[in-house]
């Protein structure tokens, strides 16, 4: 036996609404008695599935991925909802749990199938019973341990693969294998998977882990990719259009001064050209005869200037020849740029290329002076001697860059081969502790799980046994006399059915027909109520989880609901825990005032929170709803004032205008979006019905009524916009939207509509609330 209680929701990965949820540090650590309140579509509901969902072990909740803080006889740990042991204490009142334990048959009258298998107990059923409920005691330490045990074995050997996963990554991670880089990619699923399969691989193990390793994180020599592979043309091409070009005659008649005078003739004839337009010599001031220029034109006639040009282009050839093989030579690489082995070779290949290049260059200077000299000179005719000289080649060059990049891409492969060798032995050096300690940990599952098995066992048992001719009457005759408490109203009676398995409810001695909301609730509520004190064990008192015991349709019985459930769960402490989950403010709001009042009477202390649903970024880009679990105000004086739905309301939506800014990201926007068909209409709705009480139940008409004492055209527009969107239905319409960025401006226009109307009520309402009525009106730069 133990006694338990949860401290707090840790997170919730996956159920329902609850889709990567955490608490966010936001909510306090839960007390013995803790008060909920959440609107409809807060995730309120959602929550008290989840506990339901735990305790029953539902399909559902398997993949939840839920971590809740408990504490056990005084001992902190983390449950999940799988852990079953812990969930069995929870019982949970909800709509499920009516749905699953009341059937109402209008023909035969309403029936209850759960709350009690009637009849009575006989005395081998009590021994029997007895006997199971000591053995289950002496086996739930037992059971407990030998799970823990389990876990602590499994968490051990986790670790163990681990350490060795982080071995490899410390080893290799510079290697060319991206596996091993980081423990995200490399982890202990891999060193798991080499253990279990085939051990032959271990054959291939490194048997020098230092030499392996460092053969494995070598780096590999960057690419050559400078080398200059131009094409240049054939010394045999250059040197046969050569010799032509020295070898031409010009046809031209030779003026005797200028023939054996290159220099003069070269000088005339830059002059030609500058005085074809002028009759005076600019050198000596003499006039240039017609007969003159005739001499001239005909020294330097067509053939010449021709054979000119194309010893002109010859020598641009010849020049970029030279170049592009002086950069052929540039591009060969140094010996730091291919691997050490390969420096001989090298210096070979690039000393035989810059040989060949040495003459190559040297032959097409000869042609060069050769070509120069006959245009300086063309009516001369000269030949030229060249010794076969051949271009050169840089194939020697380029085999040993194919070695290097040869070696780039073994170099790749064995430092692979290497880490993968370095790897097996890592591992290999761990395979007979991990053998040691799976067996251990098979043998404690097993061990754990036939205690486990035993237990559920015996739990079936248990209820089986319990519920074995059980005597109904003492419960009848309490659910009629509480049910009439919380009616208030007797005119409900529950009778012992004829078999003595079940009972009636019957009204004016005949069955009861067509219970009202009102009525089921009731006799649900206390059949859950005595169902739970009925199974109490002294020691494993239950933790207990009420969600609305009050729906919308039984404010009738309010107050005796409100009032039963505290003397039974609050005054009368039999359960370890309380958590209660209510919509309904009014209910909410009696509570706080009691536990307010109560203080530190309240035995284990209480909690009061508010959930809702809040707009979240999300990696996506949508903003995306998740459950807020928020404490309530520790200020006394606030939270009594925050005790009117309309005051709460209120203050949520001025706070929320308040602090809007155009900063605001997308989801902060949403959030205050949501406010406006809920939050902000039931707010208006409070205000109209006090000011225009002619209008009543018809929110459009107020509204109208309202902006007739609204000025400002903007404002009125925002107002109207709002109006025409949401106050056309009895209830507030979430699925008609208004643009994001509109929100804060719709709500604040609001509250211009409100001051336009009364502003000393507003005023009265700020300084209330403790809010600063002039930032509800603060336009944000």
């Amino acid at each position: 036996m133990s006694h338990a209680r949860i401290n707090r929701l840790r997170k919730i990965g996956n159920y329902r609404a609850f889709q990567g949820w955490t608490d966010e540090g936001r909510a306090t650590e839960f007390a013995r008695v803790n008060l909920i309140y959440g609107t409809n579509g807060s995730g309120k509901s959602t929550l008290a599935n989840l506990f339901r969902a735990c305790s029953s072990s539902a399909l559902e909740v398997q993949r939840a991925a839920a971590e809740f803080d408990v504490v056990i006889d005084g001992s902190p740990e983390v449950v999940t909802q799988t852990s079953s042991a812990f969930w069995e204490r929870v019982r949970v009142f909800n709509t499920e749990y009516v749905r699953e334990n009341l059937r109402f048959d209008d023909d035969a009258g309403p029936r209850s199938d759960s709350l009690l298998t009637l009849g009575k107990v006989n005395v081998d059923a009590e021994e029997k019973l007895r006997a199971a409920e000591t053995r289950k005691a002496e086996l739930e330490p037992l059971s407990r341990e030998a799970r823990s045990k389990a876990d602590s074995l499994h968490k051990a050997l986790q670790q163990r693969l681990t350490e060795v996963a982080g071995q490899v990554v410390e080893d290799l991670r510079a290697s060319p294998v991206a596996t091993y880089r980081a423990t995200n990619s490399y982890t202990r699923t891999n060193v798991r998977a080499l253990l279990t399969n085939d051990r032959a691989l271990f054959d291939g193990a490194s048997e020098d882990i230092a030499a392996d390793r460092a053969m494995a994180t070598s780096a590999a020599k960057e690419a050559y990719t400078r080398l200059n592979r131009s094409h240049l043309p054939s010394v045999a091409e250059l040197r046969d259009t050569a010799i032509e070009l020295l070898q031409t005659d010009v046809t031209s008649r030779p003026l005797s001064a200028l023939a054996d005078s290159p220099n003069r003739a070269a000088w005339v004839q830059r002059g030609v050209d500058l005085h074809v337009e002028i009759e005076t010599c600019l050198f000596c001031d003499n006039t240039i005869s017609d007969e003159r220029r005739r001499e001239l034109a005909a020294h330097f006639d067509k053939s010449l200037t021709d054979l000119q040009s194309r010893i002109d282009a010859q020598v641009a050839l010849i020049e970029e020849s030279c170049a592009t093989a002086n950069s052929m030579a540039s591009s060969v690489p140094r010996d730091a740029d291919l691997y050490p082995d390969l420096a001989g070779e090298l210096r070979l290949a690039r000393s035989e290329f810059r040989d060949q290049n040495d003459k190559f260059q040297g032959s097409l200077h000869r042609i060069l002076k050769a070509l120069r000299l006959k245009r300086e000179n063309p009516f001369s005719v000269t030949t030229i001697d060249l010794p076969p000289v051949s271009i050169p080649s840089l194939r020697h060059v380029e085999e040993v860059v194919g070695k290097h990049e040869h070696k780039r891409s073994t170099h790749a492969r064995e430092a692979t081969a290497a880490a993968r060798r370095v790897e097996l032995a890592r591992v290999r050096a761990v395979a007979e502790d991990y053998d040691e300690r799976a067996a251990a940990v098979l043998d404690q599952n097993t061990r754990a799980e036939e205690l486990a098995t035993e237990l559920r066992l015996l739990s079936e048992r248990i209820i089986a046994l319990a519920n074995q001719d059980a005597d109904p009457v003492p419960q009848a005759t309490e659910l009629t006399t509480d049910v009439a408490r919380l009616l208030g109203r007797a005119d409900l009676r529950f009778e012992p059915s004829a078999d003595g398995k079940q009972y009636r409810i019957e009204r004016a001695g005949a069955p009861a027909t067509h219970l009202s909301e009102g009525e089921r609730t009731a006799i649900a509520l206390l059949h859950f109520l005595a169902s739970v004190r009925r199974g109490v064990v002294p020691g494993d008192e239950p933790i207990v989880v009420v969600d609305d015991p009050v729906s919308s349709m039984d404010d009738a019985i309010l107050f005796g609901v409100s009032s039963f459930l505290w003397a039974s769960l609050i005054e009368d402490d039999y359960a370890s825990q309380v958590i209660l989950l209510t919509h309904n403010f009014e209910l909410f709001r009696q509570w706080v005032m009691q536990l307010e009042s109560a203080g530190r009477h309240v035995s284990g202390g209480f909690t009061i929170h508010e959930i809702r649903m809040r707009y979240r970024s999300h990696r996506s880009g949508t903003p995306r709803r998740l459950p807020q679990l928020d404490p309530w105000t520790t200020d006394k004086n606030q939270s009594r004032r925050l005790r009117s739905l309309y005051h709460f309301l209120f203050a949520r939506v001025a706070k929320s205008v308040a602090e809007a800014s155009p900063e605001l990201g997308l989801a902060e926007r949403m959030d205050l979006l949501a406010l406006v068909p809920n939050a902000a209409r039931k707010m208006m709705e409070a205000f109209l019905s006090f000011r225009y009480p002619q209008h009543i139940g018809n929110f459009h008409a107020g509204m109208k009524a309202a902006m007739e004492s609204l000025g400002n055209p903007a404002v009125r527009t925002h107002v109207e916009r709002y109006l025409h969107t949401y106050s056309h239905n009895e209830e507030g319409n979430v699925s008609a939207m208004l643009d994001p960025t509109e929100a804060s401006v719709v709500l604040r226009s609001l509250f211009l509509l409100i001051r336009a109307n009364d502003p000393q009520h507003l005023s009265a309402m700020c300084q209330a609330l403790e809010i600063d009525e002039h930032s509800l009106f603060a336009i944000s730069g």
